[in-house]
């Protein structure tokens, strides 16, 4: 007789209270809330207090370059002619290129509009850029946007967090440089204060549509570096535009939101409806960037990435071939930038020369020096800093590819950490001696076609040549960083980078003393043709270079790696 029992009519035994019910439903799965800005105060606070250091040092740099700049030319034009001198200097194509030309070029406003503007708006625009880059398509390709997602925090609370603060620190900056503008007097007598509120709203303005560019180029980017130059793509494309422009019948000014801030024209019409045009597109880019963010997959782009060879070239095993792939398109941008620089260069050197002839005295303070030569050395070292943004550039990628894990694999074999290092810094080191050979050379050429000379190609070229111990120092100090200060190198290497441009831009107001100079790389370079060539600092700026960078790569070779 069997023994087996129908389950059916076994008794139900009871269950212990230890023992879960394994037919129970489990726990609920979490679910993103429903209102997409859930936990927006928290995101915002959040924001505040991981960039508080970085919204703080873009203010000062903005504001306080602006208040710097007006109070020392408070000092400098003290009487209406030098003002009309300033004004006559500032009507060539080459400043209206570079600058800009301000509504009421004559006042001291109008003076300090052209020397300062355009630089505070084009670095308010690719800060904004940045810092968006930085809390949005950066933290989610970190992951860190799916961590705070993980809980009750809404799909959309940490863009509308970023663009909240971003916008509030452009309309605070905008705030400042108006207060700043009317406490310094640069309205002009019985004119009241519209033009000092119409200069402040018009770099506001500026970083709001920057605001928009970000936000909108992290939704298409799918990665943080594509981003960054994709918005500095777009940030540079509206500067040439209203260069263009400018030096045209002014079509393509309007085509810019730099035009439109120039176009305010404080002191001068004092519009404020271009203001409103650049609110208009910032609303636009941001709607389009919450559209976009709507409807993608996480950790997606718009623009998808494009698939690959099947096999890879051989050369993509060495670090140098590696890195020449990886870094194909600043090498690229870079050398049109140098290009383009140059020739503009050139071709307006002999016009604004004989606009320095003509100007007075006064003039030769602000311009470091008259004379065809002293303006040659001048473009030669616009060259020079040009240059050595793309070296810090390619240097602090030793740095990003540590953090993003990519270097890991690459010394996973027998490859050595030096030798690595060494080949990567192959790419700053030569590009950027054949950056300043090009762009020497061309500026030689623009130059040599309008005095008929072919002989300033060479002369040139060595003049821009003199630059590379000091880029090799620049360069350099951003490898030590890298090994020493590993999670600073890039933000410490960028400061760097900004110091030495407001020497450049602004030196003659900042009245430093003959030893600080001497030691500041690019102001230590003989400032040829105008000066005699002193080999001594050019040496002496190798070994330094040179020491820096082996010290920070020693440093690499001997500590852990550091991935965040």
């Amino acid at each position: 007789m069997s023994t087996r029992v129908d389950a059916a009519a076994r008794p139900e035994q009871p269950r212990r209270p230890d023992h879960p019910d394994r037919r129970a439903p489990g726990p609920s799965r979490h679910r993103p809330p429903a209102d997409g800005l859930a936990g927006l105060r928290a995101s915002i606070g959040f924001m505040v207090r991981r960039n508080r250091v970085r919204l703080g040092v873009w203010f000062l740099v903005v504001v306080g370059l602006f208040a710097y700049i007006a109070s020392y030319f408070g000092d400098v034009f003290t009487t209406q002619e030098s003002l009309d001198d300033f004004a006559a200097i500032s009507d060539n194509p080459g400043i209206k290129a570079l600058t800009g030309l301000a509504a009421a070029p004559d006042t001291l406003g109008g003076a300090v509009w052209t020397k300062i503007w355009m630089t505070c708006a084009v670095a308010l625009a690719l800060g904004i850029v940045f810092l968006v880059t930085r809390n949005g398509r950066a933290d989610e390709e970190l992951g860190r946007t799916e961590l705070l997602r993980s809980r009750m925090l809404g799909n959309h609370a940490r863009a509308v967090a970023t663009s909240t603060v971003l916008a509030t620190l452009s309309l605070a900056i905008g705030l400042a440089v108006a207060v700043a503008s009317i406490a310094l007097g640069l309205d002009p007598d019985d004119a009241g204060t519209t033009g000092s509120w119409v200069l402040g709203a018009s770099l506001a303005g500026v970083g709001l549509v920057a605001l928009g560019v970000g936000a909108l180029v992290g939704q298409l980017a799918s990665t943080s570096r594509g981003a960054n130059a994709l918005g500095s793509i777009v940030v540079v494309g509206f500067y040439v535009l209203r260069m263009i422009g400018d030096l045209g019948d002014g079509a393509l000014t309007w085509a810019s939101p730099f035009g439109w801030g120039q176009e305010m024209a404080p002191w001068g019409a004092n519009r404020w409806w271009p203001f409103g045009l650049m609110v208009l597109l910032t609303a636009v880019l941001l709607a389009a960037a919450w559209l976009i963010e709507e409807r993608r997959d996480h950790g997606a782009g718009l623009l998808p990435d494009r698939a690959g060879r099947s096999d890879a070239p051989a050369r993509y095993a060495s670090p140098l071939g590696l890195a020449l792939r990886l870094q194909r398109g600043p090498l690229i941008g870079w050398s049109i930038a140098i290009v383009l620089s140059a020739m503009l260069f050139g071709s307006v050197a002999e016009e604004m020369t004989d606009l320095l002839d003509d100007a007075g005295d006064s003039m030769a303070a602000i311009l470091q020096g008259a004379g065809i030569d002293a303006l040659l050395g001048l473009l030669a070292g616009m060259i020079a800093l040009l240059t050595a943004v793309f070296a810090v550039q390619s240097a602090t990628q030793l740095r990003a590819d540590e953090a993003s894990g990519i270097v890991e694999p690459q010394l996973a074999g027998a490859l050595s950490r030096t030798r690595w290092a060494l080949m990567r810094l192959v790419i700053p080191a030569v590009g950027s001696l054949v950056l300043l050979a090009v762009g020497g050379a061309l500026l030689g050429v623009g130059y040599g076609a309008t005095i008929d000379d072919s002989s300033q190609t060479m002369r040139l070229m060595g003049a821009a040549l003199a630059y590379w111990p000091a880029v090799t120092v620049v360069a350099g100090l951003a490898v030590a960083l890298f090994g020493y200060l590993p999670r600073l190198a890039i933000t410490l290497s960028w400061g760097a980078v900004g110091a030495l441009w407001m020497v450049m831009v602004i030196g003659d107001a900042l009245n430093l003393p003959d030893w600080a100079l001497a030691v500041l790389p690019f102001s230590a370079t003989p400032t040829l043709p105008a000066e005699s060539m002193d080999w001594t600092p050019l040496v002496v700026m190798t070994i330094v270079g040179v020491g820096l960078a082996w010290a920070g790569i020693a440093r690499f070779a001997r500590r852990d790696v550091a991935l965040s």
